[in-house]
């Protein structure tokens, strides 16, 4: 083996073999060398050598004790077990190498193991299942071999017997489910706490099964055409032309994202790796899924740009090719257009004709227009999910300037009416006819100026989704961008999300796949990919995939809910599924933590402690009906009263949310949602006809313009039904609802819900529950 020094020997049961190969798996998927192989269990002299041979050179020896071993008095792990405490007689008293780890509900008192193995603290990992304790445990005693010793007896027992026993840890539970970062190299400190008794190394002996950590998942095996365009350093003596640098770096890459025989990662997913003096190439392609990564320097000096670039075959390290580029600013589209090509061809990727013509364009010959483009493109990065008006604002009003610069530049007015189309569709931003306004105003200068170009062309189908909410439309605009834009990651993200509009999920997530593929780092990307596999019920896929990315992005709330919920759908663990969705941290529209603690008193039926949060005055609005529209307070106050059993504040706290959904203006996209809000007010103020009138009208209104927020609200309308005494009808809505698109509740949540759990005494809903299947 590479280093006996930092391997690891699972010693196991042949017939405790399966939950071995998931323990290997697991430590080597984190980069631990593990000495296993199912296939090398037939004895044999020669066999028998090379087993006493690892086991005196290995750094651990983990031991899995279980059922099997206390049934079998006689075994080759119980010969195993002696040598290796053989071993123990040369190691000083401080060194770790023994790990005991027990598969089952095997108990320590009275177990059929060796008496030294009671000498050390012992892990419990039920059915062979990793966690992160265990996997952060297993590389912190190779980097500083600590003996892990023995808690007493009883207290053993104690967490032995009760496995939903509250696990003791210095951290919040959020870092424990982002622990994949601590294992892949982020450093955290790991501190669990204890009684006196045990050692500083210890980890909980019985881990709670929310803890579950899948085997990462790795990028695919490396396209030899696929590239990474690491950032340029810029070596000018002004500061002030960083984003020169960053710009050539943005456009290149767009560039390259036009030759379709290309693999070109996004300029998002390559940003984390800006400091030169710390890349590992090879690292950085094997994390990027890529077979060549191309890096360079930019240096500005007045009307003059030097340009060094070189490409590396990462998997060899060796140079492919090279160039220096020394021109005037007005030939930076020349040096991009020609080194896009140089790249293409030491690729040995076609290049169409047409490509060719994209490639050759000079979109400006202004370079005033052409700066202001590029910091508007550089700023427009750091736009996300979570930006307000203003961070949209300024980046607009770079691109205005830009346009005013060069009125025949038709990129300012394409990426403009796009943000004012993002600023338009989220109703928390400005969903006004003002807003849309700009967003046509700033299209059709677009067209005018350059109506068969890609981006134009992309340009129209950001206005047909966001603003005409024309999904249909919306998807032949972005195929004809897709034509000249085949590896632009946002392009293809939002043909997927169009599709997904349609109902149309499998080529939906055939496509969030395509994008995370050239884009792993945009968090928004990665959301939607597992929210859509959450959608679909495909629960195992989500858990065995999504590690990678917690490691990413490690406390990021949305996608540790959805590893919480699709686990809780495998392993039934209520209990730890309720206290890890509580230790999550707020998200970042809720400062105070006022929505999660309202969340997490429903999600356990504390209605009591629900009301206490509603009370405070700091708690912000709610997102209701998928984020389309903002729900007042007062909506949540009226279901609590009503769940309460007080009528009279149910009434008028409904006829407050009333009053405030009337008293707005609301975009057309709001509308059935509003309605929907209305429907749910009027049911807990007893006011059932009426509500059954306007959450039918809601619901057939959304189905004439989204099938998926139309999948999303018949959760919304049968719940109503409960609350108005329709029984019959909520059945067969909840049946309905998880017979397609699971887009908001999983089953085993729908069981808890505080409505739809006033079903549960009809023997029809458990079998609905049941008989949900992943699409």
């Amino acid at each position: 083996m590479s280093d006996p020094s930092k391997a690891v020997f699972l010693s196991y049961a042949r017939e405790d073999t399966e939950a071995a190969k998931r323990i290997a798996e697991a430590l080597r998927g984190f980069g631990v060398e593990v000495w296993f192989d199912q296939a090398e269990l037939h004895g044999g002299d020669a066999w028998d050598a090379k087993i006493r041979r690892q086991i005196r050179e290995c750094a651990l020896f983990v031991p899995l004790v279980s059922q099997q071993t206390e049934e079998r008095a006689e075994g080759y792990f119980r010969r195993e077990w002696k040598i290796a405490i053989d071993r123990t007689q040369d190691m000083g008293s401080s060194r770790a190498f023994i790990v005991p780890v027990v598969i089952d509900g095997t108990k320590e008192t009275g177990a059929d193991v060796p008496e030294e193995f009671m000498r050390y603290q012992w892990t419990r990992l039920s059915g062979g299942a990793p966690t992160p304790e265990f996997v952060a445990l297993v590389k912190r005693l190779l980097e500083a071999p600590r003996k892990p010793t023995a808690q007493k007896t009883e207290d053993r027992e104690q967490r032995s017997e009760g496995s939903q026993a509250p696990r003791k840890s210095g951290l919040p539970g959020w870092t424990w489910g982002a622990l994949a970062a601590v294992v892949v190299g982020i450093a955290v400190t790991l501190t669990v706490s204890r009684k006196p008794e045990v050692s500083p190394a210890a980890v909980p002996a019985n881990p709670a099964p929310s803890s579950v950590l899948p085997v990462p998942a790795r990028p695919p095996a490396a396209d030899a055409k696929s590239i990474a365009v690491l950032p340029f350093a810029n070596l000018s003596a002004d500061k002030e032309n960083e984003f020169f640098a960053d710009g050539m770096h943005d456009d290149l890459i767009t560039a390259l994202a036009k030759v379709r025989d290309l693999k070109v990662i996004s300029r998002t997913s390559v940003l984390a790796y800006r400091d030169t003096a710390s890349r590992n190439l090879k690292k950085i392609a094997a994390e990027l899924g890529v077979a060549t990564v191309l890096e360079g320097s930019v240096q500005r000096a007045g009307n003059r740009v030097r340009l060094n670039v070189q490409l590396i075959d990462a998997r060899t390290d060796g140079h492919l090719w090279a160039e220096t580029y020394n021109k005037e600013l007005t030939d930076v589209f020349t040096i991009q257009a020609a080194l896009a090509e140089e790249i293409t061809t030491a690729l040995k990727a076609s290049l169409t004709a047409g490509e060719r013509t994209l490639l050759a364009r000079r979109p400006t010959e202004n370079q005033v227009a052409y700066d202001l483009y590029l910091r508007a493109r550089v700023l427009g990065q750091n736009i996300g999910l979570g930006s307000g008006r203003e961070a949209y604002e300024s980046v607009i009003a770079l691109y205005e300037q830009a346009a005013a610069a060069d009125p025949k530049f038709a990129l300012p007015h394409v990426q403009a009416s796009i943000l004012h189309g993002s600023m338009y569709w989220f109703g928390a931003l400005d969903a006004t006819p003002a807003r849309r306004a700009r967003v046509e105003a700033e299209l059709a200068a677009a067209v005018r100026l350059a109506p068969d170009t890609p981006e134009t062309y992309l340009a129209r189908g950001s206005f047909e989704y966001t603003c005409r909410n024309d999904w249909a439309q919306s998807l032949v605009e972005y195929r004809k961008a897709e034509a000249g834009l085949p590896n632009d990651a946002q392009l293809i993200y939002r043909i997927g999300i169009a599709h997904r509009r349609l109902g149309q999920y499998a080529e939906a997530q055939r496509r969030f796949e395509a994008a995370i593929s050239l884009n792993p780092s945009d968090l928004n990307g990665v959301l939607t990919h597992f929210d859509s596999l959450l959608e679909m019920r495909r629960y195992r896929r989500v858990v065995d995939e999504i590690g990678r990315f917690v490691a990413m992005f490690p406390t990021d709330r949305r996608l540790l809910t959805t590893r919480l919920r699709a686990r809780y759908e495998l392993d039934d663990d209520r209990p730890a599924f309720l206290r890890d969705m509580a230790a999550r941290p707020p998200g970042t529209n809720d400062p105070h933590g006022l929505q999660a603690a309202f969340e997490n008193a429903m999600r356990t039926g504390d209605l009591a402690a629900a009301e206490r949060v509603l009370e405070d005055p700091r708690l912000p609005a709610f997102g209701g009906a998928g984020g389309i529209v903002s729900y007042p307070v007062s909506m949540s106050r009226a279901a609590v009263a009503w769940l309460r059993g007080r009528p009279d504040d149910a009434r008028r706290f409904a006829d407050e949310a009333i009053a405030y959904f009337r008293s707005r203006k609301w975009a057309p996209r709001q509308e059935a949602a509003v309605q929907m809000g209305i429907a749910y007010a009027e049911a807990y103020a007893g006011r059932h006809a009426e509500a059954l009138q306007d959450a039918r009208a809601a619901l057939a209104d959304q189905n004439t313009r989204d099938v998926y927020s139309g999948a999303l609200m018949q959760n919304d309308y049968g719940q109503i039904l409960v609350v108005c005494g329709q029984r019959d009808e909520a059945m067969a809505t909840l049946r309905a609802y998880l017979t397609g698109m699971d887009v908001t509740t999983t089953p085993k949540e729908i069981r808890f819900d505080p409505i739809w759990s006033r079903l549960k005494d009809d023997p029809r809903f458990e079998e609905i529950l049941k008989s949900a299947k992943p699409l």
